[in-house]
C-alpha cells in the first residue's frame, strides 16, 4: 500500500510528536515482533518504530518483512532510525486517522 500527497503529509505531521511504541534491538525481526506491530497498528492505525543501535536490521528490511506479512501496511516515512507505519483499522471504533484520510 502506498500513500502519496496530502495524505502522506497529514500522517507525517501526526507522527512527528509521537514516541516510538516498538523498539527493535539485537534480536532483529521475529514473527512475535511482527505480530506485536500488527496488533498495535490495529489499535492505533499509526505507529512509530525505533531501530536501536545494536540491531542488524535496517528500515527497508523491516518494511519489506511487514508488507510480506500484510500488504495493507503502509510505510509513511523513515527518518534516521525511526520508521512510521500506517494501516487502516478493521474496527470502526479504532479509526482516528483513516476518517481524516477519507475526507482528503
Amino acid at each position: 500500500m502506498i500513500i502519496k500527497g496530502k495524505k502522506n503529509s497529514y500522517l507525517r505531521s501526526k507522527a512527528q510528536t509521537m514516541k516510538p511504541q516498538v523498539q527493535i534491538g539485537k534480536d532483529g525481526i521475529s514473527q512475535n515482533l511482527i505480530d506485536q506491530i500488527k496488533q498495535i497498528l490495529e489499535k492505533n492505525e499509526l505507529i512509530k518504530v525505533s531501530l536501536l543501535q545494536n540491531t542488524m536490521v535496517d528500515s527497508d528490511e523491516l518494511v519489506e518483512a511487514l508488507q510480506k506479512e500484510d500488504d495493507q501496511i503502509a510505510h509513511v516515512q523513515t527518518i534516521g532510525s525511526k520508521v512510521v507505519l500506517y494501516k487502516k483499522s478493521s474496527k470502526v471504533k479504532n479509526r482516528n486517522y483513516s476518517i481524516e484520510l477519507e475526507k482528503m
